[in-house]
């Protein structure tokens, strides 16, 4: 499954900044077969780096294709560049960026929008519910055993 398609990279870029990145043949037409390569490239590195902590294929997200987006555009600039400044420079910041987030995800320390593999609807990851237990559970701490703390 591919987290992001031809029509986001060329929404995000523009047809000519497209045709710019991906006509290998100077014919001037979008070359497909350079888009497969970075989306693959973009996809593969997002899923390698969830798949310990979330079930492959990752729900479609805002933040996943926005990673997604990040890693395949740079991933067609970095054969284009003439120098490391302007654009290029740009593009690989945020290329740096997913991949650091990409790294924290991996290692806990932060998330993606998606459910993780342990979430389940007893067990839920939002942390503005309070998981008591069965209705006949005791409370632990009341007011009257913390009186004096």
């Amino acid at each position: 499954m591919s987290y992001i398609t031809q029509q986001d990279l060329l929404d995000e870029l523009g047809e000519d900044k497209l045709i710019q990145l991906t006509d290998d043949e100077g014919i001037g037409e979008v070359g497909e077969s350079r888009i497969n390569k970075a989306i693959s490239y973009a996809v593969g590195t997002v899923d390698s780096y969830s798949r310990t902590r979330y079930t492959l294929p990752v729900p479609v997200t805002e933040k996943v294709k926005a990673v997604c987006l990040d890693l395949a555009v740079f991933h067609l600039y970095k054969s284009r560049a003439t120098d490391t400044e302007g654009s290029y420079k740009v593009k690989k910041e945020a290329h740096d960026a997913a991949m650091k987030f990409l790294q924290d995800v991996a290692a806990g320390k932060a998330a993606l929008d998606v459910p993780s593999l342990e979430e389940t609807e007893t067990n839920p990851a939002s942390p503005d519910e309070v998981l008591r237990g069965s209705e006949k559970s005791t409370v632990v701490f009341s007011d009257d055993k913390l009186t004096g703390y």
